[in-house]
């Protein structure tokens, strides 16, 4: 079977970024596998340097509209079986190929408003995108299959009716550089870590006032910040008085996260809305508590190794970290998240993405619109 994987999504400015880290860690297992013929789709030769050696097609960035719509005369000519979108965004038109698409949540539909530290021309495209869910319904219905992350996803899928196709969970996993299996008295710290974005819903303004309810306690975010949401949030910091007590990274390597989870109290995320949560699992292989939102997404990820809070709740935040000053509770909440993360692993996954594609293999392809065939690669 000869399968076409997107990687144009893996940005070479960002590495750990989500869809980065799902869909180089995919493509690493899928790579492993004798039963398939891996080649990967990219725009940048940069983005080869995430990916073990396979095969590889050039293309445009999915960002490029009009070449997007078109870019199914650009694979015809390869003759793949399938070709796998960790995205839902990638062009389908003319295909002759049948088409795998992923949908990781639909958050952005419900928090249509889009951060003003963005240009005003993406902010644009961003309202007008989101301001329906047709346009979704559209990609989603030009496949023959979709993919998502988890349950709850799917489950939200289905509510909104999103797509007429049938969907399967493809579980983010986490690597197993981040176990260590060394002790570390994670119930002393004083750190507590921060590992996401700084949209609105992710609310890292509640892990701000809950640190400024616990003295001596010391917040690191970890994430890369865009300039405009730094200056909201040092302006935030310091109006909590924490200025001395929170630390923003602006971006730390695997290794520098791993070692400030192993330093840490714990792993805290305040967010409202997610498709999976994958530091929290990472925080977990880790052997490092966590404390996290209470939502029904959180819940399926973390299971009982996590402890849970209010999102509008600082103090019930920090409560949750203060309590695991103890060092019973500390080593329980390790225990059970190792456990817990023993559902979740990348072959796991790269199994499930190829069940998929043999399942869709021998269904016709929804959409058989005709071309002219362009020849070789751009």
């Amino acid at each position: 079977m000869n399968i076409l994987f997107d990687a144009r999504w893996i940005r070479t400015d960002a590495p750990s970024d989500g869809l980065s880290r799902y869909s180089s860690s995919l493509i690493h297992e899928l790579a492993k596998r004798d039963d398939i013929n891996l080649t990967i789709l990219i725009y940048d030769k940069a983005q080869l340097g995430q990916l073990p050696e396979v095969a590889y097609l050039m293309a445009n960035n999915p960002a490029q509209l009009y070449r997007e719509f078109f870019i199914a005369r650009l694979i015809n000519p390869h003759h793949f079986d399938i070709v796998y979108s960790p995205s839902f965004f990638m062009g389908s038109y003319g295909r002759r190929y049948r088409l795998v698409l992923t949908i990781h949540d639909l958050i952005f539909f419900t928090y249509q408003t889009p951060p003003q530290w963005l240009a005003w021309d993406i902010r644009l495209k961003w309202r007008l995108f989101h301001s329906s869910l047709w346009p979704m319904r559209r990609f989603l219905n030009s496949a023959d299959a979709v993919a998502t992350v988890s349950q709850t996803a799917r489950q939200e899928l289905a509510e909104r009716r999103m797509t007429r196709r049938p969907v399967s969970i493809v579980s983010n996993a986490v690597a197993h550089s981040f176990r260590d299996n060394s002790p570390a008295d994670h119930a002393s710290s004083r750190h507590v870590v921060y590992m996401g974005a700084f949209t609105p819903y992710k609310n890292a303004e509640c892990l701000i006032q809950a640190i400024a309810q616990l003295p001596g306690m010391i917040l690191d975010l970890c994430s890369k910040i865009p300039a405009k949401r730094r200056q909201q949030l040092e302006a935030f910091i310091a109006q909590c008085g924490v200025s001395d007590r929170v630390i923003i990274h602006d971006g730390v390597s695997d290794q520098q996260y791993r070692q400030l989870l192993r330093s840490a109290r714990c792993l805290a995320t305040a967010s409202r809305a997610e498709g999976f949560g994958l530091p929290i699992i990472e925080a977990q292989h880790a052997g490092v508590p966590v404390v996290c939102s209470d939502t029904p997404i959180f819940r399926e990820v973390g299971g009982e190794g996590a402890l849970y809070f209010d999102p509008r709740s600082p103090a019930h935040a920090a409560a949750q970290i203060e309590r695991l000053a103890d060092p019973e509770l500390s080593r329980q909440m390790i225990r059970q998240g190792l456990q817990n993360t023993n559902r979740y692993s990348w072959a796991k996954s790269a199994e499930q993405v190829v069940a998929i594609c043999h399942h869709v293999r021998g269904q016709q392809p929804h959409r058989q619109q005709t071309d002219a065939p362009l020849d070789g690669c751009r």
